[in-house]
């Protein structure tokens, strides 16, 4: 089954570690490059398993995944070596097609299922090695609502208490404006499990040049999306318990989308479309939201008042490349280094415990052994 999962992946294009494989094409020139591009997705589906495996095991392959990504002893130990004491885990790839780019590519009803099954099983099993230190988000899909809302409970039951995973992509089912996803609304704000978006996804820009370009620009996009549904169909007004949280979208953004939507709602002729409605988007933001700010910038950080320093909780974004670890330090004190104390420890932890029910007085004891000093961060460093 691992087997078939991961030529599965292969085949598709998405198992890689992209910037092991970016890294991996600038040494080899355009000869390796061309080859790579051209072969190495139609070779993949020639090996044998064994073949396939061994290469996947190879730490030194540009395909092959972190040990921390698998590995619960490894992973708890960089992450205490970059002062972290305790992490939400994110999905990034499952069987058959589950996960970030879930809608992505055609698979049954059935596939989709079962590997959200796999994944939230083995998060799971992962998360109870280091009890309190990893709150694992669930994975999801929109096919059958009542089988998603039991799959939820059989999550939090589990021990997962990051919450679950909105897909961006809805598939061939109506977006989340739509009546159908009540239930899932419900649940979430029953068993005080947050509801994630996280940047991945994006629709198929082709095998153009563009295309790269397109998908950067556009990424984050596609996950700022369901605010304005949830908003405008009420799901914030029913479930004034219920969290959303944008995860690696950026945080700056919201500003001027609440700054648009208020202009809308506030037009005499939006009128009818916020019956029912008792709060304006700023204050559903306020309410419901937060900014899950993976490994957020100086200049995003000059921006926290008009966010809401409140709203923002810091990640490193382990153990990818494009975010802190291992150097978080550094990343901590060019950020951080002019804010507030009470503002610092809000953002790098204490706000996350309360909106995930991380136990303080755990990781408490934790952080005195592996984190930093305030002293530590609270020196000015000019960014590069």
């Amino acid at each position: 089954m691992g087997e078939l999962y991961a030529r599965d992946d292969w085949s598709n294009g998405y198992f890689f570690d992209q910037e092991e494989v970016e890294k991996f094409t600038q040494m080899a020139g355009e000869e390796g490059n061309a080859k790579f591009q051209q072969g190495a997705l139609n070779e993949s589906k020639e090996l044998s398993d064994e073949q396939l495996m061994a290469m996947l095991s190879d730490e030194s392959s540009p395909f092959a995944p972190r040990r921390g990504e698998f590995d619960a002893a490894v992973r708890l130990q960089e992450l205490e070596d970059d002062g972290l004491a305790g992490e939400v885990i994110f999905p990034q790839m499952a069987p058959f097609g589950a996960g970030l780019m879930q809608y992505r590519y055609a698979v049954t009803d059935e596939q989709s299922l079962q590997g959200i099954r796999a994944y939230n099983r083995w998060l799971a099993d992962f998360c109870k090695v280091n009890p309190g230190r990893h709150a694992g988000v669930a994975l999801i899909d929109v096919n059958d609502i009542a089988v998603t809302v039991q799959e939820i409970r059989e999550a939090r039951k589990a021990g997962l208490f990051g919450g679950v995973l909105l897909p961006t992509s809805t598939g061939q089912h109506p977006y989340y404006h739509h009546p159908r996803y009540e239930p899932i609304w419900a649940v979430c704000e029953e068993l005080a499990m947050p509801i994630h978006t996280h940047s991945g996804w994006s629709p198929d820009y082709g095998d153009v040049p563009a295309a790269t370009p397109m998908y950067i620009t556009e990424v984050d996009m596609w996950a700022r999306r369901p605010f304005a549904a949830m908003v405008w169909s009420g799901a914030f007004e029913r479930h004034p318990h219920l969290k959303l949280i944008f995860t690696e979208a950026g945080c700056a953004w919201i500003s001027e989308s609440l700054r648009w939507l208020e202009h809308k709602a506030q037009n005499p002729l939006f009128a009818y479309f916020k019956k029912g409605l008792n709060l304006t988007p700023t204050e559903y933001f306020q309410r419901n939201c937060f900014m899950g700010a993976s490994f957020i910038g100086p200049l995003e950080m000059e921006e926290r008042y008009k966010i809401g320093v409140d709203k923002i909780m810091w990640g490193s974004d382990y153990p990818h490349m494009e975010g802190t670890w291992p150097n978080t330090m550094t990343a901590l004190q060019q950020s951080f280094g002019t804010v507030p104390e009470l503002e610092v420890r809000s953002m790098l932890g204490e706000k996350a415990a309360e909106v995930f029910g991380f136990d303080l007085s755990q990781l408490r004891s934790v952080a005195d052994r592996v984190g930093p000093e305030l002293s530590q961060i609270q020196t000015a460093v000019a960014a590069d």
